[in-house]
């Protein structure tokens, strides 16, 4: 279905969309089942899902922070 490189240029296409950035975040938890994993489960995902999981995340979180400023 998705590899990394389309999650990261989605994300780049979403820039500052958090409703979409949140779209692609589901579907990562949904695909991979991140939320249901116990965090020694974590060790066995692959490093690149993590890293994009975290950018993705990140990116939210400095948007949250940055909207109420505006």
């Amino acid at each position: 279905m998705c590899g990394m490189n389309w999650y990261r240029e989605q994300m780049e296409i979403a820039d500052e969309d958090v409703k979409r950035l949140n779209q692609l975040l589901n579907m990562m938890e949904e695909r991979y089942r991140l939320s249901q994993l116990a965090p020694c489960d974590l060790e066995r995902i692959n490093p690149m899902i993590i890293s994009v999981y975290h950018d993705i995340s990140f990116r939210i979180g400095l948007l949250m922070k940055k909207s109420p400023q505006d």
